[in-house]
């Protein structure tokens, strides 16, 4: 979730203006909600939901009084009609989970939550089950040079429709200071000069890559009749720590990422933001120098 408080500056944005801009919108408390639920796995801890208030941009952004305590919040699964009541994490303010809820792929869940007089609600149907094969390990760091990735190992996909949309989102790990080049633009610029080169400023490129296209248009000459991805090293800049996510994923976080004013098109009723759902893989790569 380390995005999350990303994501809820980025609605603060939106929501408040510049005080030299008299055609400024006005500071609106809102409800905002960021989160996915993970198909085939259970919403514990580690993939809560959100749930937090937007603050004035002109004030420093504090989780503690942003983050919604004691908000009613249930997921019904639309199929069984079954109601999953979501708790408050104790660690992380505004974060709520249940671990009895199993996250299942195709599945309808409807989210409603209650807090001050307000209600809002969202729905997501969760993309069907994502196969991935590869030599990549799942359960462990893959240690890794540039040289031995994509064509080498590929990623082949398998899903039981063509049409659904799949996100490769590769994350480095590396810290700024601690950022190398893998491709220096010569000798003396081997590391970025600032945060701006390092991640746009917004956790941005060339630190954080993502490509997505419809399944169907994963193919290569290599492996042919087959939904494979060989081209993921392109979007490696640096030596060190990756995450690196190989998922389908619905049309609200689709929206989330791509429309221009994704907090309102989302998919959110009542509030801003965004509850989608994914299915798919994670694989912890650890690129060293050759």
């Amino acid at each position: 979730m380390k995005k999350s408080i990303v994501f809820i500056l980025l609605f603060v944005a939106v929501l408040s203006g510049c005080d030299k801009n008299p055609g400024k919108p006005d500071y609106q408390k809102e409800i905002t909600v960021f989160g996915y639920l993970w198909g085939n796995k259970n919403l514990t801890s580690e993939h809560a939901i959100l749930i937090a208030y937007t603050q004035p941009i002109t004030d420093a952004y504090d989780l503690e009084q942003a983050g919604i305590y004691g908000a009613a919040v249930t997921i019904t699964e639309k199929s069984s009609g079954t109601v999953f009541q979501l708790q408050n994490s104790s660690a992380k303010p505004g974060f709520f989970f249940n671990e009895n809820l199993n996250i299942k792929p195709k599945e309808t869940y409807q989210l409603r939550v209650e807090y001050d007089g307000k209600v809002v609600t969202s729905s997501t149907t969760v993309p069907p089950t994502l196969v991935t094969e590869t030599e990549l390990r799942k359960d462990t760091v893959n240690n890794v040079s540039r040289k031995n990735l994509s064509k080498r190992k590929p990623i082949f996909l398998e899903c039981e429709s063509s049409e659904q949309l799949v996100m490769v989102d590769m994350f480095c790990n590396e810290e700024y200071q601690n950022a190398e080049y893998i491709y220096p633009f010569n000798d003396s610029h081997k590391f970025p000069t600032d945060r701006e080169e390092y991640d746009g400023g917004i956790n941005g490129e060339p630190r954080h890559n993502q490509g997505i296209a419809r399944i169907r248009e994963f193919v290569t000459e290599n492996y042919p009749g087959q939904y494979v991805i060989d081209w993921y090293s392109s979007m490696l800049v640096f030596y060190g720590s990756y995450k690196m996510q190989v998922i389908a994923i619905d049309d609200n976080y689709h929206n989330f990422i791509y429309r221009e004013h994704p907090v309102y098109e989302s998919g959110v009723n009542g509030g801003l933001g965004v509850f989608g759902s994914v299915c798919g893989d994670v694989f912890e790569l650890y690129v060293r120098k050759e």
